[in-house]
């Protein structure tokens, strides 16, 4: 079966026109959530309203699904599509990943879950756009407000000893490095403390774990990107 994940946005046509070129089986919108605190809440509202209008218009072709994310949490974009394709790979379904609109934190955390998955991404170019943007003075937004980091993910594999590690660090939060020596001894036939003092340098240099000396003591703690990681690998 062929599997669309499309980050929604105000480009009906560019949402659906991969899934008409490719084939589609089943289509996942990635749609913002509601949310109290939203300032500009007509914006992910008028995100909504295209959604529902594309989910009805092409129900009859393919099953739609709406996956609800907050569309500014890099991580929250990250798990929740990373949790759909690895529920349709378990199934050996193609899944196909659409950045072609919508917020671009959720475009960046659904390229990177494509490709620890190894999906197949792509992107529509229009045949035109609106012509009101012609307009020098005319703008799709205005300013700014807070910047978003972008977390940068190894994409290459990691060992089983990496990933266990970094899901026991993961576990307990914020933990000493003796902590973690004690606590992950079935992790080595011959445990020292110099294997994981290796593997949690390792995985700082990965951009995985944040070390700190508190107290005279080394403590690591997992950064965004390594909690996106963990939630590849769960």
């Amino acid at each position: 079966m062929k599997i669309h994940i499309i980050i929604a946005g105000w480009d009906k046509e560019r949402a659906v026109w991969g899934c008409t070129r490719i084939g589609a089986d089943r289509v996942y919108l990635v749609v913002p959530e509601y949310l109290k605190h939203d300032i500009d809440g007509w914006v992910n509202e008028k995100t909504r309203k295209a959604s529902r209008e594309l989910k009805k218009k092409f129900s009859r072709y393919f099953p739609v699904k709406f996956v609800p994310v907050i569309y500014d949490d890099y991580v929250d974009c990250f798990k929740n599509i990373i949790k759909v394709i690895w529920k349709e790979k378990e199934k050996n379904n193609e899944v196909y990943v659409n950045i072609s609109s919508g917020s671009h934190v959720a475009a960046s955390a659904a390229i990177f879950a494509a490709s620890l998955t190894r999906c197949k991404a792509y992107y529509v170019i229009p045949e035109r756009y609106d012509e009101v943007f012609k307009d020098e003075s005319r703008f799709v937004s205005y300013g700014g407000k807070t910047i978003v980091p972008v977390p940068l993910l190894p994409i290459s594999g990691m060992s089983e000893t990496e990933i266990e590690m970094l899901k026991l660090i993961g576990k307990h939060g914020r933990i000493s490095a003796g902590e973690l020596a004690e606590k992950g001894k079935q992790l080595f036939s011959m445990p020292t403390r110099s294997k994981f003092n290796y593997y949690i340098n390792k995985l700082e240099g990965l951009g995985l774990v944040e070390n700190r000396i508190a107290s005279g003591k080394l403590h690591t703690r997992v950064t965004d990107a390594g909690k996106m990681m963990i939630e590849a690998f769960n």
